[in-house]
């Protein structure tokens, strides 16, 4: 472990080293990366419309990066599949039932999804738990709504104001009475936004299956999916490996189903979503990297896109740029230049930097895009889904895998997977360990 003193002197000579990079840090984007390369045809009686009854029995495929080899499994052998004593970090944002059905002073049907609170906070769990007025960003479904039409949710009379709206986008105000917290009527009145894809009205079955085991925080309008695979199970043998677990908050919008309408991934604007990350996971991070063979699993994508932002925050910190109070990781963070700093130099600027500041909690926004030729620094393996064709997801696991993504989705599909939110599961370990 090096001293106090040497880590001065070492983050001092990286500072050194790169501070004639920080236009490039800024300035590059992916070359040559055409999502026609991305996409796959996926028959759609593959796609899952229920999760297994027990959801560690789903199928698990596992490509290792080093062999480019493909291999089968049970979910349930996941913790048998990972390095003893290593680490695995899971997204704890909890899933809000946020459509809500109403009708127009005609008694024509609206709908109303919220996805981004705007005040009184930006924090999805600060304005759930209030019984005051709100606004938000929402989508909104229905004929003839115009701004300052009054739409009212049936069953409780609540009345929302429409502020904007523009096509299928708006802003809304809910005028709450003041006796029930938002959370509260969400939960008697609000519908599970299940994905497009999944074409059935939603449940009361969902409320509990479309939410994983670490869920706690109030602030998803998807499921972050990778953990819908695991059960108390998964986790005691996770544990009778000392696996150590811990956490961060992506709170998941509906960018996350977005398709990229173009041909050039450089003319796509990446969605922006919440993230949060307590200093006990910058300092679980730290510790693995100080092992010889350290080694860090990342439940989802969304946990992935989490972490590898707090990188870049730390590698801007690390080249002395002013930064504010909050993390913010742009689009194209990760296709910068190197030399690049280690995850635990990056991750231990984190931490004194939050010690200076005096924060437990690193709180900010995330548009980072992940794509063939992005540069990964903090995850080694990573459990995810099947995803669409032709979206950002499946670009992730190629900026992960490289191009073997396709023999690993080519063999799901010869293998009976079941695919997308409620389908099976992989596990992708990356060649490279840090």
């Amino acid at each position: 472990m090096v001293s106090g003193g040497q880590y001065v002197a070492v983050a001092r000579w990286f500072r050194s080293e790169l501070k004639d990079n920080r236009l490039r840090m800024h300035n590059r984007r992916p070359e040559h990366v055409k999502m026609a390369d991305f996409s796959y045809d996926l028959p759609v009686e593959r796609i899952a419309n229920r999760p297994l009854f027990v959801r560690d029995e789903s199928k698990l495929l596992v490509f290792e990066g080093g062999a480019n080899n493909i291999t089968h499994y049970a979910f349930s052998k996941l913790p048998e599949l990972l390095p003893e004593g290593s680490l695995l970090i899971a997204n704890r944002s909890r899933v809000v039932p946020a459509r809500i059905l109403c009708e127009k002073d005609t008694g024509g049907r609206v709908e109303v999804l919220l996805t981004e609170p705007i005040s009184p906070s930006q924090d999805p769990a600060v304005v759930l738990q209030s019984a005051n007025v709100s606004q938000w960003n929402c989508l909104i479904g229905g004929r003839n709504v115009m701004a300052g039409s009054i739409l009212t949710e049936p069953l409780t009379g609540t009345q929302i104001l429409v502020v904007e709206r523009e096509y299928s986008e708006g802003v809304v105000e809910l005028q709450l009475d003041g006796t029930a917290s938002l959370a509260e009527v969400l939960q008697n009145v609000g519908h599970v936004p299940l994905p497009p894809y999944i074409r059935r009205a939603d449940d009361d079955l969902d409320k509990n299956q479309y939410q994983t085991i670490f869920a706690k925080e109030d602030g998803s309008v998807a499921a972050p999916t990778a953990g819908l695979h695991f059960t108390d199970e998964t986790l005691a043998g996770l544990q009778k490996r000392r696996i150590t677990e811990a956490e961060v908050t992506l709170h998941v919008g509906l960018g996350t189903f977005q398709p990229v309408g173009v041909d050039d991934i450089t003319d796509h604007t990446m969605h922006r979503e919440r993230i949060e990350i307590h200093s006990s996971t910058i300092s679980a991070v730290i510790e693995e990297s100080h092992k010889p063979h350290g080694f860090v699993t990342s439940v989802g994508t969304t946990s992935t896109r989490t972490l590898e932002s707090v990188y870049w925050f730390g590698a801007r910190l690390l080249l002395g740029e002013d930064v504010a109070s909050d993390l913010l990781c742009n689009q194209w963070a990760a296709f910068a230049e190197g030399p690049f700093p280690s995850r635990l130099k990056s991750f231990e600027e984190v931490q004194r930097w939050m010690k200076e500041n005096g924060t437990e909690k690193l709180v900010g926004y995330t548009q980072l895009c992940l794509a063939p030729g992005a540069h990964i620094a903090v995850v080694d393996a990573l459990v995810t889904n099947f995803h669409q064709s032709g979206n950002t997801l499946i670009m992730l696991v190629a900026a992960f895998i490289g191009p073997a993504w396709r023999d690993v989705y080519d063999s799901a599909l010869e293998n009976a997977y079941r695919f997308l939110s409620y389908g099976d599961s992989s596990l992708l370990i990356r060649e490279q360990r840090r």
